[in-house]
């Protein structure tokens, strides 16, 4: 009898979400051609305004029930803008949010001493804020 290998069937289930690393598969199940693959990543940009203080991330897909994601927040300012944004994870993110606080400093050069000053500054500069949360 001549051999017969086994016939793929499509895969009835989502596809595996992205990998750090790859693996052989085992299953002969074939994915449909209009498939997607869960990512381990969510993204988000927010425009502040001139606004500093805290601003709460929900992600638009949350992470699985227990996992807290890897996150982090740039601050993006505009060309010329020489004041210094920082931005600092606030409390424990997660797997539906992270708060980021938004702080923001004015950069004065005093030339005389050679010396860098930060100050607080109240006049307006929109931010914006790019976040990323990544599954470990």
């Amino acid at each position: 009898m001549p051999y017969s290998p086994p016939t793929p069937t499509p895969a009835t289930m989502m596809p595996p979400g992205v990998a750090d690393s790859g693996a052989l598969g085992t299953d002969l199940s074939y994915a449909l051609a209009n498939h997607t693959h869960a990512s381990k990543a969510r993204k988000g940009i927010a425009s502040m305004g001139s606004t500093v203080g805290t601003y709460t991330w929900v992600y638009p897909t949350a992470f699985g029930v227990g996992v807290v994601p890897i996150c982090n927040g740039i601050a993006q300012t505009a060309v010329g803008v020489t004041d210094l944004v920082n931005i600092q994870i606030e409390g424990a993110p997660t797997n539906t949010q992270c708060t980021f606080r938004v702080t923001r400093y004015s950069r004065s050069f005093l030339s005389l001493l050679g010396l860098d000053v930060l100050t607080f500054n109240s006049a307006s500069i929109p931010i914006t804020l790019h976040m990323l949360a990544l599954e470990p």
